[in-house]
């Protein structure tokens, strides 16, 4: 394999963006990442600590692209807080992305999840599509992305969750999609976030007969192919996903939303 072309390319960051009370948006400038398509990803190097897989949640055809992070290690602890000038580095994009084509489309997303969320319901109404999209979160401040989706699809196709019922409809995304999916004559679902309620919508979406595709998140050391680490099922995520439609979730169901490795490889609960 020729990987002479997967060299890191050092980036200025342009600006941080503090979304709510624990999301920051790290904006920077790269061409090669404003052809990126929908839940695509690049591996980003954060200097002094790690490279890890990241969603970009923004991309346009001037370069300036986003990365959307909670601190959850020492590495994404450091990217939060980075000043406009720091150096990032950043390979990519790479993966499977979500398909955009038109459709009556529902997105689901929560947390960090919505990062994708959001270039994707863009993308969709490009293509012609009905685009619904449901915000989860744990509470009101929890919620991501609210005012840019409601600018993208119209405030009435965007309906809100929060799990202690501060906001919006009083429970999980899941709740919601059942009823959605019938009453909007869904054909597709289109999810990112968490594990167990992406397991959840495949149930719901499988049958309600409609298109499924999840935007799933494991360990990814190389980003490329070559370490397995990120593996669910018959599939790498790195080269295969991180997009996986319904029929490649059918095949890894004793994985999907209940397990997945660590970095040293050993499976772990979720």
């Amino acid at each position: 394999m020729d990987i002479s072309s997967e060299r890191t390319r050092i980036r200025r960051v342009i600006r941080n963006v503090k979304e709510n009370r624990s999301i920051t948006s790290v904006y920077f400038k790269d061409e090669e990442c404003s052809s990126a398509k929908p839940g695509q990803f690049v591996m980003l190097w954060e200097p002094g600590f790690d490279e890890f897989p990241m969603s970009l949640s923004n991309y346009d055809e001037q370069g300036v692209c986003s990365v959307t992070a909670k601190p959850w290690g020492p590495g994404s602890n450091e990217l939060v807080r980075a000043k406009r000038g720091d150096v990032i580095g950043i390979r990519g994009p790479y993966g499977h992305p979500f398909t955009v084509e038109r459709c009556s489309a529902l997105l689901v997303g929560g947390g960090t999840g919505l990062a994708p969320m959001l270039p994707l319901a863009r993308a969709l109404l490009r293509a012609g599509s009905k685009v619904a999209v449901v915000i989860g979160g744990r509470t009101k401040a929890d919620l991501l992305f609210e005012k840019p989706l409601q600018r993208a699809v119209r405030r009435k196709n965007v309906f809100l969750t929060t799990d202690d019922g501060s906001y919006g409809h009083a429970g999980f995304p899941t709740d919601l999609a059942e009823g959605l999916i019938a009453e909007r004559k869904v054909t597709r679902v289109y999810t990112c976030g968490p594990e167990v309620m992406m397991r959840k919508l495949y149930e719901i979406s499988v049958r309600a007969g409609v298109d499924f595709e999840a935007s799933l998140e494991r360990s990814m050391k190389c980003g490329i192919g070559i370490c397995g680490s990120c593996s669910i099922g018959k599939n790498l995520l790195c080269r295969d996903g991180a997009v996986l439609d319904a029929d490649a979730l059918k095949e890894a169901l004793d994985e999907f939303g209940l397990l997945q490795r660590d970095p040293s490889g050993r499976y772990i609960r979720i």
